[in-house]
């Protein structure tokens, strides 16, 4: 990304944890980053799945925000604090730059409902925090569940997991639907599956180890036809 600013860029976007992957740049390397985009380009640091990160990273976009003057950190109500539909976020940012940002802002963006159950949400951080912790912990499970299974799921500080499945996406898509789960595809790429309830993980448990199952059975048919060990 350093190399490929010129003197027309004006911003650049770090989204940490990452979507769809759910990894994140470690702190010492964000910052360094920063320090070196030149001072009239904007470092936006997109936030929104910071409170599952458990890693040196969280929260680094704030403490980036006071010590230099071109950064800006976003933060939602969408993910952890569950209001998505509601469409609740917001920037921390330079005093010029909020500025502008209100020049071009939708009017009347937040209606009073999402304002309403924003304030709510603040005022219940307790539960928020076990939330948090659930899925955390629920995280670990879905992780585990992918790897045994031979998935090969790559470690997340967001609330999902990524599974580079490549050409198998389909295949896996297809496993999950079957037994109710729908999942994030990207067609050749992987899919991002998001992490539940315990009751959602065993689901997803259900349909990997069909996915196992019709795999061994397909070895074991070809190793017959072939005159090998079954």
């Amino acid at each position: 990304m350093l190399a490929a600013i010129t003197d027309r860029t004006r911003v650049i976007f770090v989204c940490n944890p990452n979507n769809p992957t759910g990894t994140t740049l470690a702190r010492r390397d964000l910052e360094e980053f920063v320090e070196a985009v030149p001072r009239n380009v904007l470092v936006v640091i997109d936030e929104a799945y910071v409170h599952f990160d458990t890693s040196d990273a969280a929260g680094a976009g704030l403490d980036l925000f006071g010590s230099y003057p071109h950064v800006a950190t976003l933060r939602t109500f969408s993910k952890a604090y569950g209001l998505a539909g509601l469409r609740v976020g917001y920037a921390i940012a330079p005093a010029e730059v909020v500025t502008n940002l209100r020049k071009v802002a939708i009017p009347f963006g937040v209606t009073n409902l999402a304002q309403t159950a924003a304030q709510a949400s603040l005022d219940a951080e307790d539960q928020l925090q076990v939330r948090i912790a659930e899925t955390v912990v629920e995280r670990r499970r879905l992780f585990a569940v992918l790897h045994e299974a031979g998935w090969q799921p790559v470690p997340s500080e967001a609330n999902f997991i990524w599974v580079p499945a490549g050409s198998r996406t389909d295949e896996l898509d297809e496993r999950l639907r079957s037994c109710g789960v729908i999942a994030r595809a990207f067609a050749g790429e992987g899919i991002r599956i998001t992490v539940g309830t315990t009751q959602d993980t065993e689901r997803i448990a259900e349909a990997l180890s069909t996915t196992a199952a019709t795999a061994r059975g397909g070895l074991a048919n070809t190793a017959r036809t072939t005159g090998g060990r079954p």
